[in-house]
């Protein structure tokens, strides 16, 4: 099964926005906090996510992030995508990233 590595964002209306597992279900490459929305301190969170298409990419992310209703974006990307040095790769993480989208 081919999958596709997608760069996901959404509004994690929680305090605590932390996945419900560390680390998150293996389709997670790599998850970040990137703000908070000033209107409502709903936390602005991205992450790189390998699936078939968007919508399982989303789903994948709901089984760590429930709560996860209020999409930014996701789109695909190359499947070596990894995002810029704003979004640093954590040790734990980083063996999912060298995998890629395989």
């Amino acid at each position: 099964m081919v999958k596709t590595r997608f760069w996901v964002s959404w509004y994690q209306p929680t305090e605590d926005y932390r996945p419900l597992t560390d680390p998150p279900n293996e389709a997670i490459a790599g998850w970040w906090n990137s703000g908070q929305r000033m209107s409502d301190d709903a936390w602005t969170l991205c992450a790189v996510v390998d699936a078939q298409d968007a919508e399982d990419a989303k789903k994948a992310v709901k089984i760590d992030w429930p709560e996860a209703e209020e999409w930014r974006f996701a789109h695909s990307v190359e499947p070596d995508y990894i995002p810029g040095d704003r979004f640093p790769v954590t040790v734990v993480l980083s063996i999912r990233f060298i995998s890629g989208a395989e």
